[in-house]
């Protein structure tokens, strides 16, 4: 398959009604939202970014949200990503609460560890669903259970959900693209092309390996040390482009790692008026970064709705943007977002030179 997912860009080129609304000072509503459904996971991943928030059991009320997305879909919304600060696929209504999305007009997509993702939920929800990403962060069953902290077992459950999920997709013809991630840490390295290699002969459309972003507010510190793993990374990227087969894609992404160490061209950031994130309480934030912290929420879902909670996030933008990111990850989905925005601001002398 060829890289139409845009791994590591942005797809704002895709939207220029939108962005030319923006750039004309005009209200628009954000084009993709990220849900967190739980804050409550069955893993204890060793690289997880929201470890602070001690996983206390919130979900997050079926109407509350659906109400909200089928509002966002009306206003111009074009996606939704359920992943968040937990495993969505503990809240009891995940998959009626996909489904429902879909019915909306909205493309609908997951990130999960895939141990819940059984036939019988694939069966479900496949169908509604754009993609699904499944977290698998090594080859073996011991390094699995080490980095997930859980127990091996889950390690063959999540494989097995993986094939069930293909053979679904193959079933119904369906034109989900399933995907698999890894987060390349030390522990994982020596497993990244054997586990490329078990994905290809699955049947999944691609797999990912991505670097750690540090989470400032993380408990966790295992931030690896990519210039000293340089030699066996460079090493792995050409074993992983030979185990790429016909539509099988494996992302090697090596310029986001060397972007762990460089300035960003902007000191705003004006991609926050294309995404927001809703947390597994309700709260309405610009991103994960911001998870758990009431200063920087835009509103509640439980306070207020999803028109008024919106129109009003722009004291909170302006008070971020006052900060010139300098709290902010290395690592942001917003940055080559932010990269375009700043260019279409500040053009050069000669861009009507087309």
């Amino acid at each position: 398959m060829s890289d139409n997912i845009r791994m590591d860009s942005h797809k704002l080129i895709f939207h220029p009604d939108v962005v030319s609304k923006w750039l004309g000072g005009e209200e628009i509503y954000p084009l993709s939202v990220e849900v967190g459904l739980s804050n409550v996971c069955n893993h204890r991943c060793i690289f997880c970014a929201v470890d602070y928030s001690e996983y206390k059991g919130k979900f997050i009320d079926k109407e509350i949200i659906l109400s909200a997305l089928k509002t966002l879909s009306e206003k111009g919304a074009k996606s939704v990503v359920f992943s968040g600060e937990g495993e969505p696929l503990l809240h009891k209504d995940a998959a009626l609460i996909i489904n429902k999305t879909k019915s909306y007009g909205l493309d609908a997509a997951l990130s999960t560890n895939g141990v819940l993702f059984d036939e019988a939920v694939a069966r479900e929800c496949l169908q509604s669903l754009t993609w699904i990403r499944f977290s698998v962060s090594a080859s073996t069953p011991e390094t699995y259970a080490k980095i997930h902290q859980t127990k091996e077992a889950d390690f063959h459950t999540a494989l097995k959900n993986i094939k069930n999920a293909v053979s679904v997709k193959k079933e119904g013809k369906l034109g989900v693209t399933i995907g698999v991630q890894l987060l390349l840490l030390p522990e994982n390295i020596k497993e990244a092309v054997s586990l490329a290699e078990i994905l290809r002969d699955i049947g999944v459309d691609y797999f990912t390996i991505k670097p750690y972003s540090e989470h400032p507010d993380s408990i966790n510190d295992n931030r690896p040390d990519y210039v000293s793993m340089n030699a066996e990374i460079r090493k792995i990227e050409v074993q992983l482009r030979d185990a790429q087969k016909n539509d099988y894609k494996v992302f090697f992404r090596a310029g986001q790692m060397e972007k762990l160490a460089y300035n960003r061209p902007y000191k705003k950031c004006c991609g926050m008026d294309f995404m927001c994130h809703i947390d597994s309480q309700g709260d309405v934030i610009p991103c994960i970064m911001y998870f758990g912290n009431p200063e920087y929420r835009f509103g509640n879902l439980y306070d207020s709705d999803i028109v008024s909670i919106w129109e009003s996030r722009h004291k909170v933008c302006d008070k971020i943007n006052a900060t010139e990111l300098k709290g902010c990850r290395e690592i942001c989905r917003l940055n080559e977002m932010n990269i375009y925005l700043n260019e279409l601001m500040h053009p050069g002398a000669h861009v009507n030179f087309v």
